[in-house]
């Protein structure tokens, strides 16, 4: 489905559950057994307190209902974090950071990265210093 299909499906299949959802967060949070340092209590408060972010996905069909696309594409760098600790200097620190970034972005965008890094090597070669080049 696309565009105002999808927003249709949505305000009558997912839009019932969502009010539904709320509705029940705020009895919950009226619970008197429920202490502060809960973790319940914790989850309540910041469902309650993003509900308009939470909706958004009800009235805008491009924006999808969760973000797992995106923790997957991300899960590696917490994988590799050990090896990133002998990164040597904060500088080689950052740099890792950016080439993280940049593959998980060519990753995101349906490129593949290794073809995306060859050719934008390729055409720099001829700006880079020849200290670099040999």
């Amino acid at each position: 489905m696309t565009g105002e299909d999808k927003k249709e499906f949505r305000q009558t299949h997912a839009k019932p559950v969502v009010n539904e959802f709320f509705d029940w967060c705020q009895q919950e949070r009226q619970r008197i057994d429920l202490t502060p340092k809960n973790p319940l209590t914790k989850a309540l408060n910041y469902a309650c307190n993003h509900e308009q972010q939470m909706r958004v996905f009800l009235d805008e069909p491009d924006v999808l209902p969760d973000t797992n696309h995106l923790e997957r594409a991300l899960r590696c760098i917490p994988m590799g974090r050990k090896n990133y600790l002998f990164c040597w200097t904060e500088l080689g620190g950052e740099h890792v950071g950016i080439v993280q970034s940049l593959l998980v972005t060519c990753r995101l965008q349906g490129i593949d990265p290794y073809k995306y890094l060859v050719d934008v090597l390729q055409r720099i070669s001829p700006t880079l210093p020849n200290r670099l080049m040999t």
